[in-house]
């Protein structure tokens, strides 16, 4: 019968509340909590024991969610968020909080043989104790799950995503509740504890969706509702009502300052921005596809006649694949509550661009007001980039977000990057890398070269920042990033108007870079830069340079004379003869076949070699007497190196292609008569 069922045979007050949760910790099942949903109503039982049924509720999700929502909803706010947060704790520290448990366990086993009076074995269960008996201990979770009775035993237990999930949905009710003039102090410790479990967990779709209805849950919309749409179906367009909350029992009746208003909104803006860290440094790279593709699907969209035939683009990959589309929404959710929270744009804009200020970032106090609470940087830049990104590529309305970059630009890659001599330049985050290439694509492609970037003044500036994106095209592990990467340090530094600037960066890569797929770009840059200096005048090339004077050289470019390759010469032509071994060769592989490429252009485009000079330059640097000169060693060392990976065992199939590329080179040259 129902009146035999322990639940109800012992109510309060036929017992006392602690005795009532003993007998609630021996019998809770699953088929128990339909019972335990329609007697937690009693507003009264719930605020008294509610704060200590959420460590019992959670291991029974998801059948217990209704449970934990009358806990949230008609338990004391304030004890039960203490429990929560509590439990959140548990989810980063395991380790620390099961050796705590068994701890607690053994003390309660001991407890039990001494209230029997009598010693039991140790394999043997418990025994009950019968209704209305009052026992001098509590136990947590872990233990009451261990004895529950039931098909419940048989299961396995919720993951950590629901068990955060559901715990951040009862956050999202209890602190609404809680009516104190400084409730930002509870909000505050709530989003410090909500932090860490959030970053353990990013990974999972689940979490992410958990924590933005979160802040959802405080920021409200503020947007339009979008217009009503038919349907085929009879579809209810009421907001679901939610049972109403029970009022803060230790409510206080002074009201809120307007300081303490904007402080719980300042908490919530900075919550959303870490958020946004952890969402973007936790979305892995698969196939190539590194975080949301920003920088890759903005030169599809600029260039759309550049992607190759056959090949899926990024941009129509992020609209069919759903877990790409997953992406796209989520990081527009995250801008819609930008709006939402009130986030200002200066804000957003000062902590990207200004330098690091003097602040703890693991502060123990809580703070008193909206200015002691940061934003994170690389969240607020990631909420930055998706503006524009929505901007550009979705042609959404203009954002408040959307600030101008051209002037801050600079100022903006020293604060993410550091540094571009450290050796670390290039490990950062794929997402952060994508954003920073998505911004700078989308500066100089549509915006192009800031004027004042011309001036002699600003060389350095704008050194640093060629700097930065050729080291991480070499750098960075995401292969599309690499390539986008180089497409923009090319296009920043040909846009540069002085070419003794341009010849002095190519110059400095050749000699001092370490990475030899870098000095192959360089290689190209040079390549580029004498054709776009040649190519109008090119036909008339051999009559200029037996007429040419000296004033004459004067008015063409450095490209366009016969000083650009005599000042690169030594470091373009080296020869693959004085490398001591086969994978000393091997590692400047790259770099040869750039400068053999450059060096055919060079012999096969009419009147370029004669116009540069390019037979003195190479008598120069080998002499007369060089059996065939730069192009006759390259061409020993090839044999000299190809023949010791014949007789070598497992030559790899990459390293022989290599060769062949390179004898195929040389041969194209020797026909050209180099």
């Amino acid at each position: 019968m129902a009146n035999d069922n322990p639940l109800l045979k012992a109510l309060p007050p036929a017992v006392d509340y602690i005795s009532y949760l003993t007998i609630l910790e021996y019998n809770l099942t699953l088929e128990q909590l339909p019972l335990l949903h329609d007697i937690l109503q009693d507003t009264t039982l719930t605020a008294n024991i509610g704060w200590d049924l959420v460590h019992l509720l959670l291991p029974l999700l998801p059948e217990s969610q209704s449970c934990l929502q009358d806990v949230a909803r008609l338990g004391n706010p304030r004890e039960v968020v203490l429990k929560a947060t509590e439990l959140l704790e548990a989810i980063v520290t395991p380790d620390e909080y099961e050796n705590e448990d068994e701890e607690e366990e053994e003390e309660e086993e001991d407890e039990l043989q001494r209230f029997d009076g009598h010693e039991r074995a140790e394999d043997s269960e418990p025994e009950k104790p019968p209704a209305g008996t009052a026992i001098p201990y509590k136990q947590d979770a872990s233990t009451a799950v261990r004895r529950q009775a039931g098909s419940s035993m048989s299961r396995e237990g919720p993951s950590k995503v629901s068990q955060f999930s559901a715990l951040l949905d009862m956050l999202a009710i209890l602190h609404p509740r809680i009516k104190t003039k400084y409730p930002s102090r509870f909000l505050s410790t709530s989003l410090q504890i909500i932090l860490p479990a959030y970053a353990a967990l990013a990974f999972d779709i689940q979490a992410t969706d958990a924590v933005l209805s979160f802040i959802n849950a405080f920021a409200g919309t503020k947007r339009p509702r979008l217009p009503p749409r038919k349907s085929s179906t009879q579809v209810s367009t009421q907001p679901a009502q939610l049972p109403r909350a029970a009022p803060d029992p230790e409510a206080s009746e002074e009201p809120m300052a307007p300081e303490e208003i904007a402080l719980q909104e300042r908490l919530l803006q900075s919550f959303l921005t870490f958020v946004a860290e952890g969402y973007m440094s936790a979305l892995p790279v698969d196939d190539d596809v590194p975080a949301l593709s920003w920088s890759t699907r903005l030169l599809e969209h600029l260039y759309p006649d550049k992607i190759i035939p056959g090949r899926r683009a990024k941009r129509e990959a992020f609209e069919k694949d759903g877990t790409l589309h997953h992406r796209d929404s989520t990081i527009g959710r995250m801008l819609a509550l930008t709006r939402d929270l009130n986030l200002p744009i200066e804000d957003v804009r000062c902590t990207v661009v200004e330098p690091d200020s003097a602040t703890d970032e693991n502060p123990t106090d809580l703070p008193a007001s909206a200015s002691d609470v940061p934003l994170s940087r690389p969240g607020c830049l990631y909420l930055l980039c998706a503006s524009y990104a929505s901007a550009v590529l979705f042609s959404a309305p203009s954002h408040e977000l959307r600030a101008p970059l051209e002037s801050t630009f600079f100022s903006l890659l020293a604060n993410f990057l550091g540094d571009p001599s450290s050796a670390t330049l290039g490990s950062e985050p794929v997402s952060l890398i994508d954003c920073l290439l998505f911004l700078g694509h989308y500066v100089f492609e549509s915006k192009g070269l800031d004027s004042s970037l011309g001036r002699p003044e600003n060389d350095s500036t704008f050194t640093r920042t060629l700097q930065y994106f050729s080291i991480l095209s070499a750098n960075t592990p995401s292969a599309i990033l690499r390539y986008n990467a180089h497409l923009l340090t090319s296009k920043i530094l040909h846009m540069h108007p002085n070419d003794q600037l341009r010849l002095s960066f190519i110059k400095d890569t050749l000699e001092h870079c370490p990475y030899e797929n870098l000095k192959a770009s360089a290689v190209g840059w040079l390549k580029d830069e004498i054709l776009a200096a040649n190519t109008p005048s090119l036909s008339n090339a051999a009559d200029q340079s037996s007429t040419k004077t000296d004033a004459d050289n004067k008015d063409v470019g450095i490209f366009a004379d016969p000083t650009c390759i005599a000042t690169l010469a030594p470091h373009l032509f080296i020869s693959s003869m004085s490398m001591a071994t086969k994978d000393e060769f091997e590692a400047h592989e790259s770099f040869f076949l750039a400068t053999l490429n450059l060096y055919y252009l060079l012999l096969s485009r009419e009147g370029l070699k004669e116009r540069l000079d390019l037979p003195r330059t190479m008598d120069g640097i080998f002499g007369l007497e060089a059996d065939g000169g730069w192009l006759g060693l390259m061409e020993k060392g090839v044999q000299r190196f190809g023949d010791v990976g014949e007789e070598g065992e497992g030559e790899d199939m990459g390293q022989g292609k290599g060769m062949s590329l390179l004898e195929g080179v040389i041969a194209m040259c020797k026909e050209k008569g180099g």
